[in-house]
C-alpha cells in the first residue's frame, strides 16, 4: 500500500494510528488507486452512525448515555456490532408500537411478523445502504435512452417502443374512467392506461416505470432476490421503487444529466425545463449521482407533509436524519408551506459543528376527482457546506461564517441546543432546570 501511495510504510503506519493527518494529496491518491468514495474517508457514514447511536442511547430504557468518544470508537471499531444493535433497537421500537404488544397479547398463528409491519423502512434501508445509487438500473436506463433516439419527445419514443416491442398501446383515459388511478396495465388486452389528470412529466415517468417492469423485469427480479426482503409486502414495495428509480434515470440519463447539473450548478428549475421533468423528479435524481467514476454533489432528500410526517428521506449527503423521532422545527422546510412555489435556502449547523446548505420548496401532487384534491408537500434537499460553491443556491448566504448558521438538531429528545423557542420536548441527555417560582422564555431549560 505504501508503494502504491508513494510514501514510506512508517508514515502510513502513523496515518493509520491517527498520528499524522490525511493530506488532500493522499486522499486523492487513495480514492484514485482503490476506487474509494471520498465520503468514506471524510467520515460522513460514521457521523450518521454516531448520530443514530446517540438517538438510541437517549432512550431511558438504556440507562446512561455513553460519551461521544465512546460512541465514535464503537462505530469505527465495531461497525458490524453497531449495525446489529441498531437493528435490535428498531425491532424493539416496532414491538412497542404494535397494539397487540402494548396490550401484552402473545403472538398466535395469525400474528403479523415484526418485519411485516414496517416494509417501507426495509425499502428505505435498501436504498440507504447503496447511497441511493443502483448501478445496474442506472446503466441500463442510460443505454436504453440512447437506443430510443427520442429527440425532444421522450413520451412518443416510449409509446413507440411499447407498441413495436411489446404490442402494447398507451391510452389516455378521462377521469370518469380512472377516478382513483394514475396508471393501470391491462395484461389481457395489452393496453397501458394513463389518467388524463397526469401532467406531461408524470405521463413520461409512469410510462417509463411500466417499461422497467416489462423490459427489465429479469433485472428487477434479480435485485429483489439479492435484497431478500423479509416479507412479500416489502418485496412488492421494492419492485415499485426499483421501477421508479429506472424511470427517473431514463428521463435524466446519468452522463447528460450530471454534465447539465454541473454546468448550471444544480439549478432545479433549469434542469426541470431542460429534461422535461418536474422539480421533484429532478430533486430526487440529483441524490442518485453516485457513480464511482463521476460523482455529483452528495445531496440528502426529504419530503414531508404539512403535519411534519416524513414521507420520504434519502441520505446521500451524510445528513443524520432522526430514525425514531421528528425533525427539527427550525428548518425552513416548514416555512415552505407558507410560501408555495418559492425556493427557500438556509444555512444550518448541527450540534457537532457540521454545517449544511438546504433548499426547500413545495410541490403539488396529482389532483384527483372531487371532492378529493391533490396534496401539497414540501421538499428539502441539502449538502455539506464544503460543496456549496458547486450549488447556485448558496451564493447569497454567508456560508463561510459558521456564526451565520441556524442551530438545529436531529430530534428534540437528543438535541442539546439551549434556549430553543421551538423545542417540542426536553433533551433526555440533559437535566432540566425546574423552578415553580419563575417562568422563563423557553419551553424547557437545562440545569
Amino acid at each position: 500500500m505504501a508503494r502504491d501511495l508513494g510514501i514510506s510504510p512508517s508514515y502510513l503506519n502513523l496515518v493509520e494510528r491517527n498520528q499524522r493527518p490525511l493530506t488532500t494529496q493522499l486522499v486523492l491518491k487513495l480514492a484514485a488507486i482503490y476506487d474509494l468514495d471520498l465520503r468514506e474517508l471524510h467520515g460522513d457514514r460514521e457521523a450518521e452512525r454516531v448520530a443514530e447511536l446517540t438517538e438510541i442511547f437517549a432512550d431511558p430504557a438504556l440507562g446512561k448515555m455513553p460519551a461521544a468518544t465512546v460512541l465514535g470508537d464503537l462505530v469505527n471499531g465495531y461497525p458490524d456490532i453497531v449495525s446489529a444493535f441498531s437493528s435490535l433497537y428498531s425491532a424493539y421500537r416496532k414491538t412497542l408500537s404494535w397494539p397487540a404488544a402494548a396490550e401484552g397479547e402473545s403472538e398466535g398463528a395469525d400474528a403479523v411478523p415484526h418485519d411485516a409491519r414496517y416494509p417501507v423502512e426495509d425499502v428505505r434501508g435498501y436504498f440507504h445502504a447503496r447511497n441511493n445509487y443502483i448501478a445496474a438500473l442506472d446503466l441500463a436506463a442510460e443505454s436504453f435512452h440512447a437506443s430510443l433516439n427520442a429527440g425532444d419527445d421522450l413520451l412518443a419514443a416510449l409509446r413507440a417502443h411499447l407498441r413495436d416491442t411489446h404490442q402494447i398501446r398507451v391510452t389516455i383515459l378521462p377521469i370518469h374512467a380512472m377516478p382513483d388511478e394514475q396508471r393501470r396495465y391491462d395484461r389481457h388486452n395489452r393496453r397501458l392506461f394513463l389518467s388524463e389528470m397526469l401532467p406531461p412529466t408524470a405521463r413520461v415517468f409512469q410510462t417509463a416505470a411500466q417499461i422497467a417492469l416489462l423490459t427489465l423485469g429479469d433485472d428487477v427480479e434479480r435485485l429483489v432476490a439479492e435484497a431478500a426482503p423479509a416479507t412479500p409486502e416489502a418485496a412488492q414495495l421494492l419492485r415499485i421503487a426499483l421501477a421508479n428509480y429506472f424511470a427517473g434515470a431514463l428521463m435524466m440519463p446519468y452522463g447528460r444529466f450530471i454534465e447539465a447539473a454541473t454546468s448550471v450548478r444544480y439549478d432545479l428549475d433549469v434542469l426541470a425545463a431542460r429534461f422535461g421533468a418536474s422539480v421533484e423528479q429532478v430533486a430526487h435524481r440529483i441524490t442518485t449521482l453516485q457513480r464511482s467514476e463521476r460523482r455529483g454533489v452528495p445531496f440528502f432528500f426529504l419530503r414531508i407533509d404539512h403535519a411534519g410526517n416524513v414521507l420520504k428521506r434519502l441520505s446521500a449527503g451524510g445528513f443524520p436524519f432522526s430514525r425514531y423521532g421528528g425533525i427539527c422545527p427550525r428548518w425552513r422546510v416548514f416555512d415552505a408551506f407558507a410560501a408555495p412555489g418559492e425556493i427557500l435556502t438556509q444555512h444550518i449547523a448541527q450540534p457537532d459543528g457540521t454545517r449544511f446548505l438546504t433548499i426547500s420548496c413545495t410541490v403539488e401532487n396529482v389532483r384527483t376527482r372531487r371532492p378529493f384534491t391533490g396534496r401539497r408537500v414540501a421538499l428539502c434537499i441539502g449538502c455539506d457546506v464544503s460543496h456549496a460553491s458547486s450549488v447556485v443556491y448558496g451564493d447569497r448566504l454567508d456560508l463561510g461564517n459558521p456564526g451565520s448558521a441556524e442551530p438545529t438538531g436531529v430530534a428534540c429528545r437528543v438535541c442539546e441546543v439551549v434556549n430553543c423557542p421551538t423545542r417540542a420536548s426536553p433533551a433526555l441527555t440533559k437535566a432540566l432546570r425546574l423552578d415553580p417560582w419563575r417562568k422563563s422564555g423557553w419551553p424547557f431549560e437545562f440545569a
